[in-house]
């Protein structure tokens, strides 16, 4: 099955990707509850994400990747109308671990897809993350029109009643689309371990993840305090990246399949260690949105290289518990970047988390220049799995 066939599905399926760290916050703050619930909402997420990662890799690999995609859409259709719901601390955390288990069980079955057809990695994963940026953007549109013709609580529920209603829409279109051998199931024998590379690169991605938290979660408060801006300026600032990325992704993506991917990985981290330093001395906030953006350019070039780099060479047969265990890293990461993030706003003030953000990329730098071979990864040997020279696996 070719990822192309299901591209308009994962658009359809990404409606509220953007908007919804912005809404879920406004929303739990509408119905009364205070900013530690809300903190509670996230890290519990953030924890069982981190089991259910482990799980679904592994279970994933059993079925084929077109059953794991329509689970993946009806996941998300049954997550939307939890949201759509939800007016209950319970069901809002209920609706998050089934939003979470569908967004895994799609992030593998796309990246299962992409490396079927053996070619241009990174330029894959980038058209995918840029298809759930096409329908986040779409979603922004869907938000203005809902919210301004109702109040807050029912433009809530609409929205995420049509979320739903898109996602059975992408069920659909997966089922109209499926090949006629879409159902058959490689079987797996023997075990696949990490080689010492892909442990290197497990690493990376964790310690990747660490400095993009860790001012992620600040760089809204930063803004309004430096500039004195209202959220309306602030949400521009991020749109752009954001449009650019949709758009540009498999390209973006595609620098690493002809740079090559340690070039590009060690490129963009000098770039991006050198642009974050530099955003807290913009002299205004049309400056600041040019270096964000580039800012921003830089890491998701450095992403879909670094995610093209580990899963290049791995069986299709154990694709699944692969990246569903390098996943975990970005969990880890996600986990403990914002609390470091955190700390160094409070004891050192609102500039510090940038320039540590800046050392911490310039030190991954010359990890990579350490750990990552020029030639990338080597042939896989797999014991009771054997990949031929056309990249047929056989027992």
């Amino acid at each position: 099955m070719k990822y192309e066939k299901v591209a308009l599905s994962i658009v359809l399926v990404s409606l509220p990707c953007l908007v919804f760290d912005f809404l879920l916050p406004a929303y739990t703050t509408e119905l009364g509850y205070t900013v530690f619930q809300l903190s509670i909402l996230y890290s519990v997420y953030s924890l069982s994400e981190l089991g259910m990662r482990l799980l679904i890799g592994k279970i994933s690999d059993r079925y084929s990747r077109f059953l794991v995609l329509c689970c993946a859409m009806l996941l998300y259709g049954m997550a939307y109308f939890l949201f759509a719901q939800a007016r209950s601390l319970g069901y809002l955390l209920a609706a998050r671990m089934v939003q979470g288990a569908a967004g895994i069980l799609l992030t593998i079955s796309a990246v299962s897809l992409i490396t079927a057809e053996k070619t241009s990695f990174a330029k894959g994963l980038g058209r995918y993350g840029g298809n759930r940026q096409l329908g986040g953007i779409i979603g922004i549109g869907l938000t203005f029109y809902v919210f301004n013709r109702s109040g807050f609580l029912e433009g809530w529920s609409q929205f995420f009643f049509i979320s739903a209603a898109f996602a059975l829409v992408s069920l659909i279109l997966v089922f109209i689309r499926k090949p006629s051998h879409a159902n058959e199931t490689a079987p797996r024998t023997g075990k696949v371990v990490y080689t010492a590379l892909e442990q290197k690169i497990w690493i990376l991605n964790f310690l990747y993840c660490i400095p993009g938290r860790l001012v992620g979660v600040l760089v809204i408060p930063y803004m309004m305090e430096a500039y004195h801006v209202d959220l309306q300026a602030i949400g521009l600032v991020f749109m752009v990246p954001v449009m650019l990325t949709a758009f540009f992704s498999p390209r973006i993506g595609q620098i690493g399949d002809k740079l090559g991917y340690k070039k590009t990985i060690l490129s963009s981290t000098l770039i991006a260690a050198v642009l974050i330093g530099l955003l807290v001395f913009c002299p205004n906030l049309q400056v600041f949105a040019i270096v964000w953006t580039l800012y921003q350019i830089a890491l998701t070039a450095q992403g879909y290289s670094l995610d093209a780099l580990f899963v290049q060479g791995i069986p299709e047969q154990v694709m699944g518990d692969f990246y569903g265990k390098y996943m975990l890293s970005s969990s880890l990461g996600g986990i403990i970047g914002p609390i470091i993030g955190g700390s160094v706003f409070w004891l050192a003030g609102e500039k510090a988390p940038y320039f540590v953000c800046a050392v911490f990329l310039t030190v991954i730098s010359v990890l990579v220049w350490k750990l990552i071979p020029a030639n990338g990864k080597l042939k896989r040997q797999v014991s009771g799995l054997t990949e031929k020279q056309d990249s047929d696996i056989v027992n």
